[in-house]
C-alpha cells in the first residue's frame, strides 16, 4: 500500500490585502480564503468578500474597494 505524499493545496489566485474601515488595521487574506467565501456565500454581486476586523468592531474591505469607496461621488 502506498501512502499519499502530504502536498500543499493549490493556491487559487494572489492574495488580497483588506483594511478595515473604522480603525485602518490592514491584514492579507489568502486567495484559496476568498475563493472558499465566494463558493459558499457568493453575497451581493459585484461586492467583494468582507470580513470582521479582529481589533474592532469595523468591516474589512479590500483595500482597492475602500479607495473607489472613498472616490465616489455622494449622491443626495
Amino acid at each position: 500500500m502506498h501512502r499519499k505524499a502530504d502536498r500543499e493545496p493549490k493556491a487559487t489566485g494572489p492574495s488580497c490585502v483588506y483594511a478595515c474601515e473604522i480603525c485602518a488595521a490592514q491584514e492579507e487574506i489568502p486567495g484559496e480564503v476568498l475563493h472558499y467565501f465566494d463558493e459558499m456565500d457568493p453575497g451581493e454581486p459585484g461586492s467583494p468578500a468582507t470580513f470582521q476586523c479582529r481589533q474592532c468592531p469595523g468591516i474589512m474591505y479590500p483595500v482597492s474597494w475602500l479607495r473607489a469607496k472613498r472616490a465616489a461621488p455622494q449622491v443626495r
